[in-house]
């Protein structure tokens, strides 16, 4: 049996980050080949990650990744079971890596299990687990484009936001990072009317004649106080005819799409909006 120095145990540990006798365990396994033995401990560890995949994973994080130009991001949710390990570095590293995968892909909905059984992304998810030892899991990923994406994660990385632009604002105001952050407050459901869900129109439309029909109001008025429940519905869902919630920055009453429109920007033209767990 080769003799395990302690120097080759401590260089093992130095790039695993796992205890010394486990690095032993791998390097006696192995007689003393140094990637051997880390090939030896992912395996080990894939092992460890069957045992773990029924744990609840009701922690994490969102990650977003856009490139240089601005017109290719990746928006992905990892999840995990404790608060200190979402917080970890070596997770937040492999939360942006995932994200950065994903944008770097061709499709706009990637399947996560492929992405997660990824040869490359594989054995960066086990030495993150071999070193963090809580499951994990990979819970959502979409891919954006556009003529200049804008994003932000709230400072607890729980929620995110990820817009695509029609085109680049034209100001130095940072237009892109405070609208994502106002869609991040307000939760809107749809960008415009257009990509408003049908049934949920129909809904407010419905329940709005039901009660002014129960109440009695004159017939030949209905479809208008309908027609007037959908608009205000809409103007507190629709991301473009909200009110930006910075009023120190862009007024009490300046519309979305009307602060756009300054910034020389027509339209967004896709959203993300994700949140832990949700």
């Amino acid at each position: 049996m080769a003799e395990i120095s302690a120097q080759a145990v401590k260089d093992l540990r130095a790039k695993t980050d796992l205890p010394m006798m486990e690095c032993k365990q791998a390097l006696t396994e192995c007689k003393g080949d140094m990637e051997a033995a880390m090939d030896w401990l992912r395996k080990k560890h894939k092992g460890k990650l069957s045992e773990r995949a029924d744990r609840a994973t009701s922690e994490g994080r969102i990650a977003i990744y856009i490139d240089a130009a601005r017109k290719v991001g990746g928006m992905i949710e990892l999840q995990c079971e404790t608060a200190p390990v979402a917080k970890n570095e070596m997770f937040i590293e492999l939360a942006n890596a995932f994200a950065k995968k994903v944008a770097m892909g061709t499709v706009a909905a990637p399947d996560v299990a492929r992405i997660r059984s990824d040869p490359e992304m594989d054995a960066k998810f086990t030495d993150v687990f071999g070193r963090l030892r809580e499951s994990m899991n990979l819970a959502k990923a979409r891919r954006v484009t556009g003529e200049h994406l804008a994003s932000y994660v709230h400072h607890d990385g729980k929620s995110g936001v990820l817009l695509a632009f029609s085109a680049a604002p034209k100001s130095d105001k940072n237009i892109g990072a405070d609208l994502c952050m106002h869609t991040l407050f307000s939760l809107p459901v749809a960008i415009d009317r257009a990509t408003m869900p049908a049934d949920q129109v129909t809904k407010v439309r419905d329940a709005a004649r039901e009660q002014a029909q129960t109440e009695g109001k004159p017939p030949q008025i209905i479809d208008k106080i309908a027609d007037g429940k959908v608009n205000a519905f809409l103007a507190e869902r629709v991301l473009m005819e909200q009110f930006h919630v910075k009023t120190d920055d862009y007024g009490k009453n300046a519309k979305i799409a009307d602060v756009l429109k300054t910034a020389g920007i027509d339209r967004v033209t896709d959203m993300v909006i994700m949140k832990v767990g949700a």
